[in-house]
């Protein structure tokens, strides 16, 4: 009974130590390779903040008043300000008990699609006055799908490698055993002088710089032999 449990003991330790090198075979039959695919594109979203602040001396109408003349600037600039201008915050001291002048604060976030708009926006700021104005961020409409598209160039510069690596050594890929995201990284479109040369008279020469997008993607192919 004993030398039976002993030749079983050996048998289930011998076909363990053959499972865990098979595996271990396995782990090492694949290759791994890294595929980045990069996207450069034009922002369509341009987020302007705009602030509006009353003075001392002033009432609270002021700040009223000046909110009816930023429509217009806006209106004029070609912006439907229903749509594309909300208040993102509202500040002051409006519950101030001792009595004094008022002071308010109102900042706003102005979507605006492309450059042009956007020089005729900062030029009527400049002929109105007594406006903070600066681009908050940029952005695209469809990031999502330019996402999309990234990883799946990615996995495709990932799958071209790994083809021309195996047959360097005699051998080709199977079926891919792992996909993961590496890396993403989206670099926003730096602010250019346009704006700037609108507010200074100057002729607009220079564009947003494009929004670049890059995604890294590992994959794992089976490595089989020719």
């Amino acid at each position: 009974m004993k030398k039976m449990l002993l030749l079983v003991g050996l048998f289930l330790g011998i076909l363990t130590c053959a499972i865990a090198q098979n595996r271990d075979e396995e782990k090492r039959d694949y290759i791994e390779v890294y595929g980045t695919a990069v996207m450069e594109v034009v922002p369509d979203e341009i987020y302007v903040k705009i602030v509006l602040r009353d003075k001392e001396q002033r009432s609270k109408t002021e700040l009223e008043q000046q909110e009816k003349k930023l429509f217009a600037v806006l209106q004029k600039a070609g912006i439907d300000v229903k749509k594309d201008l909300s208040v993102r915050s509202m500040s002051g001291n409006r519950y101030k008990l001792k009595s004094g002048p008022l002071k308010m604060k109102k900042e706003y976030i102005l979507l605006v699609h492309d450059v042009k708009t956007l020089d005729r926006v900062f030029a009527g700021l400049e002929v109105m006055g007594g406006v903070d104005a600066e681009i908050d961020r940029v952005d695209h409409s469809q990031m999502e799908k330019f996402r999309r598209d990234i990883k799946v160039d990615a996995i495709k510069v990932a799958k071209e490698k790994a083809e021309a690596l195996a047959a360097a050594i005699g051998q080709y890929i199977g079926a891919a055993i792992y996909i993961g995201e590496e890396r993403w990284g989206g670099f926003a479109g730096q602010f250019s002088n346009v704006a700037m040369n609108a507010m200074r008279g100057e002729e607009p020469g220079i564009d947003f710089e494009k929004i670049a997008l890059q995604g890294t993607i590992q994959v794992r192919f089976k490595l089989l032999a020719r």
